[in-house]
């Protein structure tokens, strides 16, 4: 599925299943759907096509029968749905035939309730092709050629390295300087002594510029530089529309974990203020306040920073001058051309004494006039020009700028190349790349997650030899390599785990997923910015409300997707009308009133029987519902941190049934129950506590890790002290695990370490294997199985070892 197709290759797969699978179809029947599913291949092709040109490019026409056959295929894909999961999923036993015949009658005809006639799947294929039939007659057969390139699936290391040395690349030495000197000088020059004085009171300077420009990157850089000479540091990001309260929380837990604890379930905003003033009265702090839109929200961050005299710092960097009021300014250009030239080749080329003899100069010279010394605009560009041929560079550097009605020139050249790039973009990689839009401005995007919540969409295309997540994952590398989302590195294995999106991509993909009713925003009042069928809808920063009553401007039976991100759900119910969702995620919410929402508002959980993700990270769950084992199809299931403050939850026993589960993550805040890995088979990812379970469960599940041979990341928490029976039943396991790429074996309590079987030394880890970290078993000596010839790819190692030497290192 994706945004310019809808679900029309969705739609033509699940015709496929109707036709090969042995359904009893009435007579005629498959030849009906052959016909259907040979059109609609045919309408995904010309589909395509549309996406892959500018919107001022296409006739009217075509968009107009582009946006409906792509809202028919949304209304044919939720019919046969509901067809395969009433009679393949929930399949009755034989003595239930008429049972099960009188439910799919039932369900058939409420769906189908428009028409008399549509009482089967018979009827529901004939209503398709009169339906499609009628979107074909209102269309001219238009024929728009583009050729679209084919893009990397791993990550560019030009694009990689340049985010890394971003002070030596992108000309920002002299920013760097500039910005430093004017934080270390003091304010007024009064002598050595007045001097002296002044520069010991805290200072705030501004750094102002257009969008773009890099106004992060620099206070980044001065940060990382100045930071480590201070008592304490943070550095956070605001945003057009902030939640002050998590801001604020975010501050806290930079500066001192301590006193982040005992803060981080205040919701006052006056007394969070007040805290951080008391706080930092007698500290040398060094703070950055980043991305600042209005004065309103930097007058309550502003009020916070206690003005002492220890020579505190603050950086806060904006694109609006009138926030800047009253602070020292440093007003950020863009770059210079030799600079810009710079950066243009080195995201090209990796340098500009790389450049090929056949380099397009003239055309490069144009396309650098155009990105105006954004850097930005020249990133993106470059990324956008990467294998392209001359004759490209060339159409690129002639097309005149279509993006207009911005703040100022820079800023619509900017957005102009953003667009260029988007559109340029295959049509899955543009659906990927638009659902990035649930998120708020400035949120830290986790990899693994969103990717899941990618194949719980569908969005992800099938690849022979390669696992859906794996293809999701070469999607966010190609993403990443043509600029449009921004990797950010874990510090401990230096591995790409998450990403941000720039403020001027995420306006771009959120007009256009709006335009397109992609994605609803819900706004403060709890209304929508869409009048028509809500089919994926993000909740960001605000109390919910009841959602069982819908607004008469919101039809909310089709719903897909409902985000919740930093929420207070106390109103939220997953009334029944959601049958159709195929994504929960509930991240970072809290709840007013806890025992309410535990009682009532994961109640109908067991009737979203089309759901493939449901995410709870971090959001505070008492309990979850027994019903949680009819979702059949769930794929994803994320309740990490979801207990905590000396609550547990307990994962029910019908969580066994869910033998489509590829992903589980809990903690050690999560109970889970005896036999789960004995039905689940299938999991690419496990995180799990076994520290509850008692010594025969423990051992048992250590048995059953063995026949999960399609993990790829495997943490076991609580593992304790484990015998020398038990550690040869783990390395039996572990042996079975050849795609394995990523294992942690942990203890909760710091007990005395278990020493190591001597099993160990006969261990057959996967290749594949780049992140071991084996916490509570204590090795003599580095194990033989730790050698550059057996594990190739590891790039993080964490053991406990008795005793290193020369031999005792090995290899």
């Amino acid at each position: 599925m994706d945004l310019v197709a809808g679900a029309v290759g969705s739609i033509v797969t699940k015709l496929g299943e109707l036709l090969h699978r042995e359904y009893k179809l009435q007579m005629g029947l498959p030849e009906q759907i052959e016909y259907l599913k040979n059109e609609l291949e045919s309408a995904h092709t010309a589909l395509c096509k549309v996406g892959a040109t500018p919107p001022e490019q296409q006739d009217p026409q075509v968009r107009l029968w582009a946006r409906e056959v792509r809202e028919a295929s949304y209304e044919m894909e939720d019919i046969l749905d509901a067809f395969l999961v009433d009679v393949v999923e929930g399949a009755a036993p034989p003595e239930n035939k008429n049972a099960l015949l009188q439910r799919l009658k039932k369900m058939t005809a409420k769906l189908l309730k428009k028409s008399k006639a549509r009482h089967d799947i018979a009827g529901a294929i004939a209503d398709m092709k009169k339906r499609l039939q009628e979107v074909w007659d209102r269309r001219d057969r238009y024929s728009i050629p583009v050729a679209v390139a084919a893009l990397g699936t791993k990550l560019d290391p030009r694009l990689v390295n340049m985010h890394k040395e971003a002070a030596q690349i992108i000309g920002i030495e002299r920013t760097r300087a500039e910005l430093i000197a004017m934080l270390q000088s003091s304010t007024h020059g009064h002598g050595d002594a007045g001097a002296s004085s002044s520069n010991n009171r805290t200072k705030i300077v501004s750094v102002v510029g257009a969008g773009g420009l890099g106004k992060t990157t620099l206070a980044k850089v001065v940060y990382d530089e100045l930071s480590p000479g201070y008592d304490c540091r943070a550095f956070v990001s605001v945003g057009r529309n902030p939640d002050l309260v998590q801001v604020f929380t975010s501050i806290f837990l930079l500066l001192d974990e301590k006193k982040y604890k005992a803060i981080r379930d205040v919701k006052d905003l006056q007394l969070l203020i007040g805290e951080l003033r008391k706080f930092l009265e007698n500290k040398r702090y060094f703070i950055v306040i980043d991305d600042v839109w209005d004065i309103n929200s930097w007058q309550a961050i502003g009020s916070a920073l206690h003005r002492n005299n220890n020579g505190s710092r603050v950086v806060k960097t904006t694109r609006n001058l009138e926030v800047a009021c009253s602070d020292e300014v440093y007003k950020l250009g863009p770059l210079s051309h030799d600079n810009s030239k710079k950066l243009f080749y080195m995201r090209l080329y990796g340098g500009e004494d790389k450049c090929p003899a056949h380099h397009p100069e003239e055309a490069s010279q144009k396309i650098l006039d155009k990105c105006a010394g954004v850097p930005l605009a020249i990133i993106t560009m470059a990324s956008l020009l990467v294998g392209k041929s001359r004759e490209d560079w060339f159409e690129v550097c002639s097309s005149p700028g279509f993006y207009r009605g911005r703040e100022n020139k820079q800023v619509d050249d900017t957005m102009w190349i953003l667009s260029l790039s988007y559109y340029d973009l295959p049509s899955h990689l543009k659906t990927c790349l638009l659902y990035l839009s649930v998120y708020p401005e400035d949120y830290e995007i986790e990899k693994d997650s969103l990717i899941w919540k990618w194949v719980a969409e569908g969005f992800i295309e099938k690849k022979t030899g390669t696992s859906l997540f794996q293809r999701g994952e070469e999607y966010f590398h190609q993403l990443i390599n043509r600029n449009m989302i921004q990797g950010v590195e874990s510090e401990e294995e230096g591995i790409i785990h998450c990403c941000h999106v720039h403020d001027m991509v995420l306006d771009l993909i959120r007009g256009l997923a709006g335009e397109e009713n992609f994605i609803t925003i819900s706004n403060e009042d709890g209304g929508t910015s869409s009048r028509h069928k809500v089919r994926r809808i993000a909740h960001q920063n605000r109390i919910l409300l009841d959602q069982s009553h819908p607004d008469s401007h919101r039809d909310m039976t089709q719903l897909r997707s409902l985000v919740a991100l930093g929420c207070d759900i106390c109103g939220l119910v997953l009334h029944p009308s959601f049958k159709l969702l195929r994504v929960l995620a509930l991240e970072r919410c809290t709840s007013s009133d806890n025992f309410e929402y535990d009682r009532h508002g994961l109640e109908h959980l067991g009737n979203l029987v089309h759901l493939r993700y449901l995410g709870l990270r971090g959001t505070k769950v008492r309990e979850l519902p027994e019903a949680i084992g009819a979702l059949k199809l769930l794929e994803t299931l994320d309740l990490e941190d979801i207990g905590g403050y000396g609550m547990q939850v307990q994962l029910p026993s019908s969580v066994s049934l869910l033998t489509r589960l590829v992903c589980i993550r809990c903690d050690e805040y999560t109970k889970v129950p005896d036999g789960l890995l004995q039905k689940v088979t299938s999991l690419e990812e496990l995180q799990i506590c076994v520290d509850m379970l008692s010594f025969e469960s423990k051992r048992q599940f250590l048995k059953e890790l063995g026949n999960q041979s399609l993990l790829r990341v495997l943490r076991v928490i609580g593992i304790g002290r484990l015998d020398e029976s038990v550690q040869a039943e783990l390395l039996k396991s572990l042996g079975n695990l050849q795609e394995l790429q990523h294992l942690d074996l942990h203890v909760i309590r710091f007990l005395e370490s278990t020493p190591a079987s001597t099993e160990w030394h006969k261990a057959v880890l996967s290749e594949q294997l780049r992140h071991l970290l084996i916490q509570g078993i204590m090795f003599p000596c580095v194990p033989s199985f730790i050698d550059p010839t057996l594990l190739p790819n590891l790039c993080y190692l964490d053991l406990c070892v008795d005793h290193m030497d020369e031999a005792g290192c090995g290899s």
